[in-house]
């Protein structure tokens, strides 16, 4: 199945109607906001860990193989196939290398030491969040097994440290069996960064931030991916900004950023670099 003119008109109306409301740097004054751009955002230094996991993505192309898919949240959008290559597999559904680095400069800028993850694919964004401080509680959840199963073996690759811990459940039943566990592991020390990156389904969305977020502090960051992926997760993002625990938001397009911090006190804005409206400088 390929994607329908329908549905690809969505994605280039709603990157339009992003483009045109996005701010640039110019435009933030919250200090947290103005720290978050220059340490995470526009921060292009290289690290170490990046070569190691280039070198796994390295591995993954060359892996022979098939793995069998599950419709486990919303349905893709481009294929209705229930087997793909592995090398296929890594290569469109991992998560790529600047939201990669992205994912570790955020971790990294928070000082994250409690980490939940859900949707681990073959790993790949895993390794980033890890990558940032391996030291760190990172708790990360796939629904299919055959998927968790390449995970394993990309962490067995890079040499994950055992703060690294892998479950292969629903999230909905994970959060149901872990509730007791996680409520008294996140007492003293919150839940620092939650990233969402599996169902792309409204209602689950909205579900699963509202589960966790007794388990955050003012300081945690909830990161959405897809948030413009489809009308639903389009929605659910409008209805995550207005949840009263949320003190402001960012949208940088692939990634919607949930802030709790009241002394914020908002914006809630999309962000672009400047490049890419370089009239954007601060005169007007």
């Amino acid at each position: 199945m390929s994607a329908t003119p329908q549905y690809w008109l969505f994605r280039v109306w709603s990157a339009i109607r992003w483009y045109v409301g996005a701010s640039t740097r110019y435009d933030v004054h919250s200090p947290r906001l103005v720290g978050f751009i220059k340490e995470v955002y526009r921060d292009d230094r290289h690290y170490h860990a990046f070569d190691l996991i280039r070198s796994v993505r390295n591995y993954w192309k060359g892996r022979d193989g098939t793995v069998k898919l599950q419709s486990l949240g919303a349905e893709s959008k481009t294929t209705s196939k229930a087997e793909r290559t592995v090398r296929s597999l890594v290569a469109t559904n991992a998560i790529d290398d600047d939201c990669g680095r992205f994912l570790f400069r955020m971790a990294r800028w928070l000082e994250a030491k409690n980490i939940i993850e859900f949707g681990t694919n073959a790993g790949i964004s895993t390794l980033y969040l890890h990558a940032a401080d391996t030291r760190s509680t990172l708790l990360t959840v796939e629904g299919n097994g055959d998927v968790a199963a390449l995970a394993r073996e990309t962490f067995a690759k890079a040499g994950t440290g055992p703060g690294l811990q892998a479950y292969v459940s629903l999230f909905d039943d994970w959060l149901k069996t872990n509730a007791g566990f996680l409520r008294t592991t996140m007492a003293e020390e919150p839940l620092d960064l939650f990233f969402c990156d599996g169902d792309h389904r409204y209602q689950p969305t909205l579900d699963y931030v509202r589960a966790l977020l007794p388990l955050a502090s003012e300081q945690s960051v909830f990161i959405i991916a897809d948030i413009h992926w489809s009308e639903g997760m389009e929605q659910a993002w409008e209805e995550l900004k207005a949840f009263p625990e949320v003190a402001a938001s960012v949208d940088v397009y692939h990634f919607g950023l949930l802030f709790f911090d009241p002394g914020m006190d908002g914006p809630h804005l999309s962000l672009i670099s400047t490049r890419w409206k370089p009239w954007r400088v601060g005169f007007f």
